[in-house]
């Protein structure tokens, strides 16, 4: 608007500007919002971790959209004075590199065209190099470690182990203090007095005699202290919070498990062994370790049928005669108020404490005589089950293990083709991954199926908005492009592809589509102005140079501190952050290059065609 113009003026340019932008604006937020659709169909931990990002970007945007096409245009029409529009100098300075390359580029199209193709293939080389876990590992500033020892462990040795354990933690520089726990109840998992967690809170770094050591080595080096000390029990390293996410989503205390599955207890362990010996020759495996779910000492006591039927005793008066001597059997109650408690007899300690005092315990005959136990049954000492875990229907043992210095799923590939190569598993036994794998085989599993059809219902809303196949094909290439970018800065910054780096990718995916819209939709508009297809271009890109930017400016500089925060959480969200950032540069940089030029190419093409076909059109 001119200076002077009146008030009903102005409105009505507002109201013919707000029109214009209607249609890009209301699809992009459509856009966006589709996009982010995706994370509510994640389960588990991933689920419970971006919903409320998919939450607050979709209210988000509906928000935004309604103050956009609502309130934005009366305060433009209140507030606004007409001047003169001038470019800021740093737009002006974009603009004097921009404009050059974009001739450049649209008087050697097919330099571009190819140029652009050819990035694919740096992608394709790095890719397969690309490792890929479940979630990257939090530094939660305090260590949790795993101390297993044989299943007869007392009590009384336990205590000793944790006090020795506290002693030897304590007594390095960067340790607060260390707190042990020994056995848990009835609620959780229950576990016996022989497995302990030692809780290490740790200094902040800066505050470490050498800040240059990493969480990693001052683990390592802590652990080796402890498996010097304490050579007899099973040392693994894990950290609070990490360790009881494992543990409820997978049901193993462990980063990564093979569960081996089956009828027969020994041959299970048998295997487990087997399968344990394999996977410590696959370089990343550390804390490798089996449940000791055998080796709780036990009296067996087996009845000889065939003397026990000569004195007239059947099986069940032997074993009761066992199970009220030795093992202790409620036989009355005593009731005091509302309460009730059992009456549970047993024999004298000395009557029991041995196998030769068990052996002597006399059993009554049918004709009034007394045998010795012994006579009649077997007594010995044997090792028995701790525990017997059920899944699916089915016994299993469970190899737990951490990776180090490596991802997980390579680890797992690796580890598969030693396993086929050396081991033949029964028929009725199999073996399956747990943990951190299986969580990300079935997170990127969900994902593979609802992201092609979330790009599917992107492509049909753009075909309704411009009512053009080719524009709607020509918008979502920026999807690709901005998948390069993304890869190339994950594999530039040595980090993997986790779960929180897809969802960078269907981030970055939305706002590059987002730019092709205000970029295609302004072209067209000045194209039904009467511009011609290359006045459309320089002048479209020109004046939607600055929108394209700030819409990607925004993102990246709101996602930059992410990149360098070091507090706790920051490892789950640097991934997001670097998908996007490096995918908004790749795709920010072709959607003001690549499409004007692929937009012209198909402009000029359909007027040959309309005037191929006005030429040869009957008069």
């Amino acid at each position: 608007a001119k200076e002077g113009t009146t008030f009903a003026g102005r409105s009505a340019i507002i109201m013919d500007a707000a029109k214009e932008v209607m249609n890009p604006i209301a699809f992009g937020v459509m856009i966006i919002i589709v996009v982010f659709l995706p994370l509510f169909a994640l389960t588990g931990l991933e689920g419970k971790m971006f919903t409320p990002l998919a939450l607050n970007m979709t209210f988000g945007m509906v928000g935004s959209l309604l103050l956009t096409v609502g309130l934005v245009p009366v305060l433009c029409a209140l507030f606004l004075r007409p001047k003169d529009e001038r470019d800021p100098w740093i737009i002006t300075k974009i603009k004097k590199a921009y404009l050059p390359a974009l001739m450049w580029a649209l008087s050697h199209k097919k330099i571009v065209i190819v140029g652009c193709l050819s990035l694919f293939i740096p992608v394709a080389v790095v890719y397969p190099f690309l490792g890929k876990e479940f979630m990257p590992q939090l530094q939660e500033q305090s260590i949790m470690f795993r101390i297993t020892s044989i299943s007869s462990t007392s009590l009384d040795e336990s205590l000793e182990v944790a006090k020795r354990a506290e002693i030897i933690l304590n007594e390095s520089p960067e340790v607060i203090h260390s707190l042990s726990m020994i056995g848990r109840a009835e609620k959780g998992e229950v576990v016996d007095v022989n497995y302990m967690e030692i809780l290490t809170e740790l200094l902040p770094r800066d505050q470490w005699p050498d800040p240059s050591l990493t969480y990693e080595e001052l683990t390592e080096r802590l652990q080796k202290d402890l498996q010097g000390h304490i050579p007899t029990a099973v040392i693994g390293s894990t950290q609070p919070i990490q360790m009881r996410v494992e543990e409820l989503i997978s049901g193993v205390r462990a980063t990564l498990a093979l569960k081996v599955y089956g009828e027969d207890l020994e041959e299970i362990d048998r295997l487990a062994a087997q399968l344990k010996g394999i996977l410590s020759t696959i370089p990343g495996a550390a804390d490798l370790a089996q449940e000791a779910a055998k080796g709780k000492p036990q009296v067996v006591i087996e009845v000889n049928r065939s003397e026990a039927s000569r004195y007239g005793i059947n099986a069940d008066e032997i074993m009761g005669v066992v199970q009220y001597g030795i093992g202790g059997k409620a036989v009355s109650q005593v009731i005091s108020g509302v309460r009730r408690f059992d009456v549970q007899v047993w024999l004298d300690e000395p009557f029991r404490d041995s196998i030769d005092a068990i052996g002597r315990l006399p059993i009554r005959t049918a004709t009034g005589a007394q045998v010795p136990l012994s006579q009649v049954a077997k007594i010995s000492l044997n090792e028995g089950w701790s525990f017997i875990r059920r899944e699916q229907l089915q016994r299993y043992a469970v190899i737990e293990m951490d990776v180090k210095g490596r991802d997980v799923d390579s680890f797992v590939q690796d580890a598969e083709k030693a396993i086929t190569a050396k081991v033949k598993m029964p028929s009725g036994y199999w073996y399956e991954w747990g943990g951190a794998f299986a969580n990300q085989q079935r997170a990127m599993a969900t994902l593979s199926i609802i992201v092609p059809i979330t790009i599917g219902l992107i492509f049909l809303l753009l075909y309704t908005a411009f009512d053009s196949l080719k524009y709607a094909t020509l918008i979502i290439t920026n999807v690709p492009f901005a998948a390069i970018g993304g890869v190339l800065s994950l594999f530039i910054s040595q980090q993997y592809l986790s779960v929180p780096a897809a969802v960078g990718f269907i981030g970055v995916f939305g706002v590059a589509m987002l730019n092709g819209i205000v970029l295609i939709s302004f072209l067209r508009s000045l194209r039904h102005q009467g511009r011609s297809v290359r006045d459309a271009v320089v002048e479209g890109a020109s004046l939607r140079l600055r929108p394209v930017l700030m819409t990607a400016l925004v993102e990246i500089l709101g996602l930059i501190p992410f990149l360098f925060s070091t507090g706790v959480g920051a490892e789950v969200l640097r991934p997001l952050a670097t998908v996007v950032i490096g995918g908004l540069f790749t795709s920010t940089a072709l959607t003001l290059l690549l499409l004007p030029v692929v937009y012209e190419w198909l402009e000029n093409r359909l007027d040959k065609q309309k005037a191929a076909e006005a030429i040869t059109a009957p008069a």
